[in-house]
């Protein structure tokens, strides 16, 4: 997926909400950076949610939110909150019901000292370092009342498999044919402006 680029007048508001403290993401300073940011990765994203895939456009109370990949709450990570490679659109059941601001899905002993967005640090399938569809195929079939939505693990492939069971992806399976009949179922792009992100990470440092 290619990450939204931050542009100066970006990297400037993004200043002023820092220095002006609080909570700097429900600042105003920065309203207009996570309106372009969310319109880019909607469309980046084919208004799929990052996670489990299902496309999210128009649905009541299920819209696709910004997403950390890293908690933003987390001291360790507060660093990355406006890194485009740390951020992603995703639905709220997957964002605010099950991820939250866990981080069990990290490799254990993992640095972030550099890289943060690699692959090799995360158990789950990455929205910025990995492709979905080389571990996971998502099938969605529905014709009148028959519908079929299917999860299918590409060659038990480690990371997909954590990100099924990590997502509960079993629970958002459905096939009405064989439950009418009764029948029970068995559940990288051209880079940012590293510069313009390195300088927001430097303005997390402590003086």
């Amino acid at each position: 997926m290619q990450p939204y680029v931050l542009t100066r007048e970006d990297v400037n508001n993004i200043g002023a909400a820092i220095k002006e403290g609080g909570n700097i993401w429900s600042s105003e300073h920065i309203a207009d950076f996570k309106q372009n940011l969310k319109s880019h990765y909607r469309t980046a994203q084919n208004e799929q949610c990052s996670y489990c895939k299902r496309v999210i456009r128009g649905e009541f109370k299920m819209v696709l939110d910004i997403e950390h990949i890293l908690p933003k709450g987390e001291r360790a990570f507060k660093k990355f909150m406006f890194d485009p490679k740390n951020l992603c659109v995703s639905c709220k059941r997957c964002n605010m019901e099950i991820k939250g601001s866990d981080t069990s899905f990290i490799v254990d002993g993992t640095s972030f000292e550099d890289e943060f967005y690699a692959s090799d640090k995360y158990l789950f399938l990455h929205p910025h370092s990995d492709n979905y569809w080389d571990s996971i195929n998502y099938s969605v079939a529905i014709e009148n009342d028959i519908q079929l939505i299917q999860y299918t693990v590409v060659n038990d492939c480690p990371k997909g498999l954590y990100t099924y069971n990590y997502f509960k992806l079993e629970q958002l399976e459905i096939d009405i044919v064989d439950e009418a009949q009764g029948v029970e179922t068995e559940s990288i792009s051209p880079a940012i402006d590293e510069d313009l992100a390195l300088e927001i990470q430097e303005l997390f440092q402590d003086p």
